[in-house]
C-alpha cells in the first residue's frame, strides 16, 4: 500500500467529505492505513473483499482521485445538438409560431422528428424561451393597421 498522505491529513479528508461513497472509501484506505488486511477491512465496512483490494488498487495508481465516483454520460445523445437549436431559436424568431409548428419546422427543415413534450422541454426549460402566445403575429398586424 502506498501511503500518499499523511494519516493526520486522510483524516481531515474522511472528516470533511461529503459524498458517502467516497467517505466509505477513504475509512477503507484509513483502516489499511492502520495495520489492517484487506479481510479485515471488508468485515468492518460491510463490502466485499473485491470492492477493498479495487479502491486499494486505485488508491495505488491515482491517490485521493482515484477513489472518486467514476461519472458516467446517462441518457441518449440528442438528435440535434444545442448549437443547433440556437440556429433553430435564431430562424424563427419573429415568426411568433405554436411549439407544434415548430416541431413541423423541425421535421421539414432538418428531417428530425420530435414529439411536442420534448421540443416544449428543450425550449422552454433548457433554452428559457419565454412563453408567447400563438396570436402575437396577429396582435401585431392588428396595431400596425
Amino acid at each position: 500500500m502506498l501511503k500518499h498522505l499523511i494519516k493526520e491529513e486522510l483524516k481531515e479528508r474522511c472528516r470533511k467529505e461529503r459524498d458517502p461513497r467516497v467517505k466509505e472509501r477513504l475509512l477503507a484506505i484509513l483502516l489499511l492505513y492502520d495495520g489492517k488486511n484487506i479481510y479485515e477491512v471488508s468485515e468492518i465496512i460491510r463490502r466485499s473483499e473485491r470492492r477493498v483490494k479495487e479502491w486499494l488498487k486505485r488508491w495505488n495508481r491515482k491517490c485521493y482521485e482515484g477513489i472518486m465516483p467514476e461519472t458516467r454520460k446517462r441518457g441518449r445523445k440528442p438528435k440535434i445538438f444545442s448549437e443547433e437549436w440556437d440556429k433553430i431559436l435564431k430562424e424563427i424568431e419573429g415568426k411568433a409560431m405554436t411549439l407544434k409548428e415548430v416541431t413541423v419546422y423541425v421535421k421539414t427543415t432538418r428531417g428530425v422528428e420530435y414529439a411536442y413534450k420534448i421540443v416544449w422541454t428543450i425550449l422552454r426549460r433548457k433554452k428559457k424561451v419565454k412563453y408567447g402566445k400563438c396570436c402575437l403575429f396577429h396582435k401585431q398586424l392588428l396595431t400596425t393597421q
